[in-house]
């Protein structure tokens, strides 16, 4: 069961990040931590992990719709609104959207990557110094 997991880090500072940016931008390449997004602010976490997003990877994983319309059809929602939430679904690496085409039509597919989210809240850790 692959798992994606949105942490709160009380240790993650703006110092790391900025230090993460550096390198990427340095490098050319993009700071991607594998099935993980990490912050030390709880509101930051729940700005991304919305309750919208997560019902539609929920949707995405257990009806496994053919197109982002579908999608749409099965969230009861307009197809503008879906087609920027899956985008962002996207953007962190929980889902894959895929090119089809389908009667000369084309149309996005969207695939789950992970099985499951968890977030997690360990308040117990101590501040590494």
């Amino acid at each position: 069961m692959k798992t994606f997991t949105f942490r709160y880090d009380a240790n993650a500072t703006a110092k790391d990040a900025m230090s993460q940016m550096m390198k990427s931008a340095a490098s050319g390449r993009p700071h991607i931590e594998r099935n993980e997004m990490r912050s030390a602010s709880l509101k930051a976490l729940l700005s991304v992990a919305t309750e919208n997003r997560l019902q539609l990877f929920k949707l995405i994983h257990s009806e496994r719709p053919d197109s982002v319309y579908d999608l749409a059809k099965l969230f009861d929602r307009d197809l503008s609104y879906v087609s920027r939430e899956v985008r962002v679904l996207e953007g962190l690496g929980l889902i894959r959207l895929e090119k089809q085409s389908v009667h000369g039509r084309e149309r996005l597919k969207p695939f789950a990557l992970y099985d499951r989210i968890v977030v997690d809240f360990d308040l117990v850790r101590e501040k590494v110094s």
